[in-house]
């Protein structure tokens, strides 16, 4: 018998499902958050519970852009562990290829909930050289590594804070 997991009661774990949307110029759709550290990020979100991380990210695109893109290939799953000063579980993020679209393409956040402050406060397409700028050193190793797989050819690179693993 397996002594070191539960199996009935696994540890909890985040799923995010996230998009790199670009523009012609190569410039990747952020978006501005609300909560949090209100930091910028790629559009996307946690999967509800039973919901595969494809299909969660189509949704959270449409949520928070309005765009309707097509499904594209997995491009990386970035391992994060639980972050201490927030309290956020460990989980993956799955970025997926959300495609190329105009850079006047209009973006719709998604309106507010009564009572509340909105969820996005923001969005631009942004160069990889000012990325920096904008997002945490991981979020911007994790974008990078989407732009390299993307642009090679590749899919499903695995990656732990934004640094691809390895074998050996």
């Amino acid at each position: 018998m397996h002594s070191d997991t539960d199996f009935n009661h696994p540890p909890a774990r985040r799923i995010g499902n996230l998009a790199l949307v670009t523009d012609e110029d190569g410039r990747v759709l952020l978006v501005h958050k609300n909560y949090g550290n209100k930091t910028w990020g790629l559009p996307g979100g946690c999967a509800h519970a039973g919901e595969p991380p494809h299909a969660g990210w189509a949704r959270e695109v449409a949520e928070e852009t309005g765009l309707h893109v097509p499904r594209g290939p997995l491009l990386v799953m970035d391992y994060m562990p639980r972050n201490e000063k927030d309290g956020a579980a460990e989980g993956y993020n799955f970025v997926f290829d959300g495609g190329r679209v105009s850079s006047d393409t209009n973006i719709r956040l998604p309106a507010a909930a009564p009572g509340e402050g909105p969820e996005l406060i923001g969005s631009d397409f942004v160069a990889l050289d000012q990325l920096a700028t904008f997002v945490a050193p991981h979020t911007e190793r994790r974008i990078l590594q989407a732009v390299a797989a993307l642009e090679e050819g590749r899919h499903g690179v695995y990656l732990v804070e934004g640094r691809a693993v390895t074998a050996g």
